[in-house]
């Protein structure tokens, strides 16, 4: 599943992209109407969508280079999804990356540890990343493998394109990246590569994640 898929499906849920009646079409087609925006409570949907496409479209190259690269994955008994997640040449380990769109005219920043975008305290997106990660580990059967969770934020500015955050009970620091950034900090991470043990990895999680579905639990 492209990443996106799932955010775009809530969109249409709440109203977004319902076609008007004919006469209304033709009154925008002549331009006496104009196309109608998408309902309000769908903005947050089409927003999020957005950010994760434009994830996608930056860690797909990393598939020639020898990543396994998965978008829009359901956890089994939730609501909650994994934008990405990254299988890297070598096999050990798994990156999660969650993906956010926030404005552009704020800039995200740790501010006493905390994770900010201007003056609003976001750190609970990074809480959520963790989670995530805990529970794809979990759910993979991952014992001596990391999962290591991170932020891609699109819009606002990474205050030096790279920030890290504490988020408590987890025992590493939580990156948080401008997409500026992104990739080359991913390709340090891409490790000797052993396309076996990656490709086995990859197996495990698709045998134990798949594509997400509204309404699935």
């Amino acid at each position: 599943m492209n990443a996106g898929a799932s955010a775009a499906e809530r969109a249409a849920a709440h109203g977004a992209g319902q076609r008007p009646g004919l006469w209304v079409r033709l009154l925008i087609a002549f331009g006496v109407r104009e196309e109608p925006a998408p309902p309000e409570d769908a903005m947050p949907w089409l927003v999020g969508a957005e950010g994760e496409i434009a994830t996608q479209e930056l860690v797909d190259v990393l598939i020639a280079e020898g990543w396994t690269v998965f978008h829009d994955l359901g956890l089994p008994r939730s609501k909650s999804n994994v934008d990405h997640l990254l299988v890297p040449p070598s096999g050990e380990g798994l990156i999660l990356l969650d993906s956010k769109r926030w404005w552009f005219t704020w800039i995200t920043d740790a501010v006493r540890g905390r994770l900010y975008c201007g003056e609003e305290d976001r750190h609970y997106d990074a809480e959520k990343a963790v989670f995530l990660a805990r529970f794809v580990r979990d759910v993979v059967g991952l014992v001596d493998l990391p999962v290591l969770p991170a932020l891609v934020i699109h819009g606002s500015q990474v205050a030096g394109g790279h920030l890290q955050v504490a988020v408590d009970g987890w025992p590493r620091p939580l990156h948080v990246f401008g997409p500026e950034t992104l990739l080359a900090h991913l390709r340090e991470r891409a490790g000797t590569p052993d396309p076996r043990r990656a490709a086995d990895l990859a197996a495990r999680v698709t045998q134990t994640l798949h594509p997400y579905v509204e309404g699935d639990s």
